[in-house]
């Protein structure tokens, strides 16, 4: 009887430990890897809801920083303003059959404009020098076309160089002062 009962204790305890560690210990490692997902998953929906919350103030500081930079970078002069302006003398120029010997903005100017940070209710101007060649009918007709632009903001100088007995060989030289930037489609 004491074999018997040591058998059936044996059995049992080997019942237990196959159920201890077949069944119980498995989903105990479930369970506790479920409950870690779970906490892990909190803490990405808190991380996402204090995204969601704090988005619309991003949006509105990226915005705020967008608008800032385009007024900051509508006040200053770039050199494309400037290259469109010399492209623009340019197409005049060849439109009246002159020949731009030379367009020379004075250095003095360039440097101060890149050395300061204007104000958006003050333009920037900018004098120009032009050296050209042509005829004096061309020259005139040039010139108006120059004081009809965007750009032209007033004659400094204007000077022939040749005899009025040559018509198509005479040199030219215009300095005018001229607004960069902001005049979208007229430099």
């Amino acid at each position: 009887m004491k074999t018997q009962i040591a058998a059936y204790v044996g059995v049992a305890l080997v019942l237990v430990g196959l159920w201890f560690f077949g069944l119980y210990v498995p989903l105990h490692r479930e369970h506790v890897n479920l409950a870690a997902q779970t906490i892990e998953t909190q803490q990405q929906l808190d991380d996402f809801k204090r995204i969601m919350n704090e988005l619309p103030g991003f949006i509105e500081a990226h915005e705020s920083l967008r608008s800032r930079k385009a007024a900051l970078s509508s006040k200053l002069y770039t050199k494309d303003d400037i290259l469109k302006l010399f492209d623009q003398l340019k197409r005049q120029a060849q439109k009246q059959n002159m020949l731009i010997m030379e367009i020379s903005p004075s250095v003095e100017e360039l440097l101060y404009l890149n050395s300061i940070v204007p104000d958006s209710s003050q333009p920037q101007f900018l004098n120009i020098s032009l050296d050209l060649k042509g005829g004096y009918i061309s020259f005139g007709r040039f010139v108006g076309q120059v004081e009809q632009s965007g750009y032209f903001r007033g004659i400094n100088y204007c000077k022939v160089i040749g005899s009025k007995d040559t018509r198509d060989d005479i040199r030219l030289q215009l300095g005018f002062k001229a607004l960069l930037g902001g005049i979208e489609g007229k430099v």
